[in-house]
């Protein structure tokens, strides 16, 4: 039944090849693997080279939102890091990539541009850095979702061990700017 089945498969996408020729190559470079890591990336937002990867796409729309995505994901990076004696900027990057409306759909962080700037000042104070290195997106319409990887978490069923873990957040990007983000996180009890 297995070889019946993969055999029709083949048999069908052949035609459809036949059939349309560009729309099967245009298929084809749209079905490449996006996903490009498999370690954690701890200088992604440097290399770019790997941002490329990322972003490519056959549709010039989606290529730019995930861009716009990115260069964000990419400028929060650099804000937490001291540069010649000087912190970065957050009020820069809320400023340059999110509306004035934004929207924050994710429980962990207070609501709209403020919140975001709250949480991400407060976390710099703190001396901690929240990096997860993006491994893969899509896009769709004025969506994008963004695949990061977490650092390596410790196995609790083996302490000796780690394990990879990964992040899903969720944009919405309105004009040349993003408008919403969803998360996620869930809230802990105290």
């Amino acid at each position: 039944m297995l070889k019946f089945f993969s055999r029709s498969l083949a048999i069908l996408a052949t035609a459809g090849a036949l059939v349309a020729p560009h729309a099967a190559a245009a298929a084809a470079a749209a079905d490449e693997p996006v996903f490009v890591a498999q370690e954690f990336h701890k200088d992604w937002a440097n290399d770019k080279a790997y941002i490329n990867k990322l972003v490519r796409d056959p549709n010039p729309r989606y290529a730019a939102n995930k861009r716009l995505v990115l260069d964000f994901e990419a400028a929060l990076e650099h804000a937490q890091t001291v540069k010649d004696g000087e912190p970065g900027s957050f009020d820069e990057v809320v400023e340059k990539y999110l509306t004035a409306d934004y929207v924050q759909y994710d429980p962990l962080f207070p609501p709209g541009r403020e919140g975001l700037l709250g949480f991400f000042k407060m976390v710099k104070q703190s001396g901690q850095k929240v990096s997860h290195p993006p491994v893969m997106m899509v896009a769709q319409g004025d969506m994008v979702v963004l695949t990061m990887m977490r650092p390596p978490l410790p196995d609790p069923a083996d302490t000796s061990k780690t394990y990879t873990g990964y992040r899903i957040a969720i944009w919405k990007i309105c004009g040349t700017k993003i408008c919403a983000h969803w998360g996620p996180d869930l809230k802990e009890a105290r």
